[in-house]
């Protein structure tokens, strides 16, 4: 009679919670290329379009041109992991999206800078095709 009573009381205190909610924004996106503004290629963004739709319908990014194609919903990072730096792959993201941005002072010859939105990669995941 005890167990049933702990186990009544467990279940009816789990009815009031709210659903987690991430602090984050998810999405799938393909990686498009990486921005020429450093020669120290390293400090140069990665480039992600997330075509969408993606979780609750949210649309993330701007309009940009890239090596002659129109693209739409890019962002740009500087926290994607080397394992991602794959143009043309697919990944599930998990991320925090941040301020539009320019890299500022370009050093690269022929230097393209995007002033995109830009975001901080939480988690990243082969995405499944």
């Amino acid at each position: 009679m005890i167990a049933f009573i702990i186990l009544t009381s467990a279940i009816l205190s789990c009815n009031n919670k709210q659903p987690f909610v991430p602090d984050y924004e998810m999405g799938i996106g393909t990686i498009i290329g990486m921005e020429n503004c450093k020669t120290d290629l390293s400090k140069n963004a990665w480039l992600i379009q997330f075509p969408g739709p993606n979780p609750f319908n949210k649309m993330y990014g701007d309009q940009m041109t890239y090596n002659g194609t129109a693209y739409k919903n890019v962002v740009k990072t500087f926290s994607l992991p080397d394992s991602a730096k794959v143009s043309g792959k697919k990944y599930s993201f998990e991320f925090y999206l941040e301020e539009r941005s320019s890299a500022g002072a370009c050093d690269a010859i022929d230097a393209v800078d995007f002033n995109l939105t830009k975001i901080r990669i939480r988690n990243v995941a082969k995405a499944p095709n």
